[in-house]
Protein backbone atom coordinates (compact mmCIF):
# COMPACT_ATOMS: atom_id res chain seq x y z
CA UNK A 1 0.00 0.00 0.00
CA UNK A 2 1.38 3.19 -1.07
CA UNK A 3 -0.02 6.85 -0.17
CA UNK A 4 -0.27 8.90 -2.71
CA UNK A 5 1.22 12.16 -0.82
CA UNK A 6 1.02 15.09 -3.48
CA UNK A 7 -2.95 15.79 -3.05
CA UNK A 8 -3.17 19.48 -2.11
CA UNK A 9 -6.33 21.50 -2.15
CA UNK A 10 -6.81 22.18 -5.72
CA UNK A 11 -9.75 21.70 -6.79
CA UNK A 12 -8.79 19.47 -10.03
CA UNK A 13 -5.76 17.27 -10.02
CA UNK A 14 -3.57 14.96 -12.16
CA UNK A 15 -1.22 12.36 -11.00
CA UNK A 16 0.77 9.65 -13.05
CA UNK A 17 1.58 6.87 -10.60
CA UNK A 18 3.96 4.23 -11.74
CA UNK A 19 2.16 0.66 -10.91
CA UNK A 20 3.90 -2.22 -9.15
CA UNK A 21 3.76 -4.33 -12.82
CA UNK A 22 5.67 -1.29 -14.33
CA UNK A 23 2.52 0.72 -16.38
CA UNK A 24 1.14 3.21 -14.98
CA UNK A 25 -1.87 5.01 -13.49
CA UNK A 26 -3.15 8.31 -13.89
CA UNK A 27 -5.67 9.37 -11.56
CA UNK A 28 -7.88 12.75 -12.26
CA UNK A 29 -9.77 13.96 -9.32
CA UNK A 30 -12.00 16.71 -8.87
CA UNK A 31 -13.80 18.98 -6.00
CA UNK A 32 -17.40 19.46 -6.31
CA UNK A 33 -19.15 22.28 -4.74
CA UNK A 34 -22.08 21.56 -5.36
CA UNK A 35 -22.00 17.74 -4.32
CA UNK A 36 -19.87 18.47 -1.24
CA UNK A 37 -17.22 15.77 -2.19
CA UNK A 38 -14.14 14.27 -4.33
CA UNK A 39 -14.51 12.80 -7.77
CA UNK A 40 -12.36 11.10 -9.29
CA UNK A 41 -11.70 9.31 -13.28
CA UNK A 42 -8.64 7.01 -14.03
CA UNK A 43 -7.08 5.84 -16.93
CA UNK A 44 -5.17 2.64 -16.97
CA UNK A 45 -4.07 0.53 -19.52
CA UNK A 46 -5.47 2.64 -22.83
CA UNK A 47 -8.84 2.74 -20.33
CA UNK A 48 -10.53 5.31 -18.62
CA UNK A 49 -13.32 4.52 -15.94
CA UNK A 50 -14.83 8.05 -14.73
CA UNK A 51 -17.22 9.68 -12.11
CA UNK A 52 -16.65 7.74 -9.26
CA UNK A 53 -17.18 9.23 -5.84
CA UNK A 54 -13.83 8.99 -3.19
CA UNK A 55 -15.13 7.43 -0.16
CA UNK A 56 -13.38 5.82 2.78
CA UNK A 57 -13.58 2.56 1.44
CA UNK A 58 -11.02 -0.86 2.00
CA UNK A 59 -10.73 -0.82 -1.95
CA UNK A 60 -12.73 1.65 -3.70
CA UNK A 61 -12.24 -0.42 -6.84
CA UNK A 62 -13.48 -3.83 -5.64
CA UNK A 63 -15.87 -4.24 -8.48
CA UNK A 64 -13.11 -3.96 -10.59
CA UNK A 65 -11.04 -6.31 -9.26
CA UNK A 66 -11.03 -8.81 -11.94
CA UNK A 67 -9.94 -6.55 -14.06
CA UNK A 68 -7.79 -4.56 -12.28
CA UNK A 69 -4.04 -5.23 -10.92
CA UNK A 70 -4.29 -2.60 -8.36
CA UNK A 71 -6.80 -0.94 -5.86
CA UNK A 72 -7.75 2.31 -4.52
CA UNK A 73 -8.25 3.31 -0.75
CA UNK A 74 -9.27 6.15 1.42
CA UNK A 75 -9.10 7.04 4.95
CA UNK A 76 -10.13 9.78 7.47
CA UNK A 77 -9.48 10.87 10.76
CA UNK A 78 -13.29 9.45 11.49
CA UNK A 79 -13.88 7.08 9.03
CA UNK A 80 -16.58 9.82 7.41
CA UNK A 81 -16.28 10.80 3.69
CA UNK A 82 -13.91 13.45 2.40
CA UNK A 83 -16.28 16.44 1.75
CA UNK A 84 -14.14 19.42 2.14
CA UNK A 85 -11.84 20.74 -0.49
CA UNK A 86 -9.22 20.88 2.33
CA UNK A 87 -9.12 17.47 3.35
CA UNK A 88 -6.01 16.32 1.53
CA UNK A 89 -4.12 19.43 2.89
CA UNK A 90 -4.76 19.31 6.23
CA UNK A 91 -4.08 15.60 6.98
CA UNK A 92 -8.25 14.74 7.78
CA UNK A 93 -8.19 12.06 4.36
CA UNK A 94 -5.56 10.14 2.55
CA UNK A 95 -5.20 8.36 -0.35
CA UNK A 96 -3.25 4.85 -0.91
CA UNK A 97 -3.02 2.74 -3.79
CA UNK A 98 -3.00 -0.91 -3.03
CA UNK A 99 -0.69 -3.35 -4.46
CA UNK A 100 -2.18 -6.46 -5.76
CA UNK A 101 -1.35 -8.82 -2.62
CA UNK A 102 -3.11 -5.87 -0.63
CA UNK A 103 -6.46 -6.33 -2.87
CA UNK A 104 -5.81 -10.14 -2.53
CA UNK A 105 -5.86 -9.16 1.49
CA UNK A 106 -8.34 -7.24 1.82
CA UNK A 107 -10.34 -10.08 0.11
CA UNK A 108 -9.60 -12.80 2.44
CA UNK A 109 -9.67 -10.50 5.32
CA UNK A 110 -13.18 -8.57 5.22
CA UNK A 111 -15.02 -10.54 2.63
CA UNK A 112 -13.58 -13.89 2.99
CA UNK A 113 -12.59 -14.65 -0.38
CA UNK A 114 -9.36 -14.99 -2.06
Amino acid sequence: MYQISSLDNSPKQQIKIPLENNQFLTLYLEYRVNQQGWFFNFTYNETTYTNLRLVTAYNMLRSYRNYLPFGLRCDTLDGLEPTDIDDFSTGYAEVYILTSEDVEAIEANYYGKI
